[in-house]
């Protein structure tokens, strides 16, 4: 199944956050609540980018749903 042009603008977005993310903290050590801390965080950064994906102008939305359009065929 293709991705919408909803979940390849939050892949990028996950993607542009991770590299930034690795490139200001080399090592992170894991605590015994980390699993419960990250789905947090997780669900905190879904509803930004959420909020974010909203916020979009008609011309980056086009450019997201012409890529979905291209990753389907």
């Amino acid at each position: 199944r293709s991705e919408n042009a909803f979940f390849l603008f939050r892949r990028k977005w996950f993607e542009d956050y991770r590299l930034k993310r690795d490139l200001a903290s080399k090592s992170a050590s894991a605590s015994p609540s980390a699993p419960i801390k990250k789905r947090r965080k997780v669900n905190r950064l879904s509803k930004t980018i959420a909020r974010q994906w909203k916020s979009l102008s008609t011309e980056e939305r086009q450019y997201w749903e012409r890529l979905a359009k291209e990753k389907k065929k």
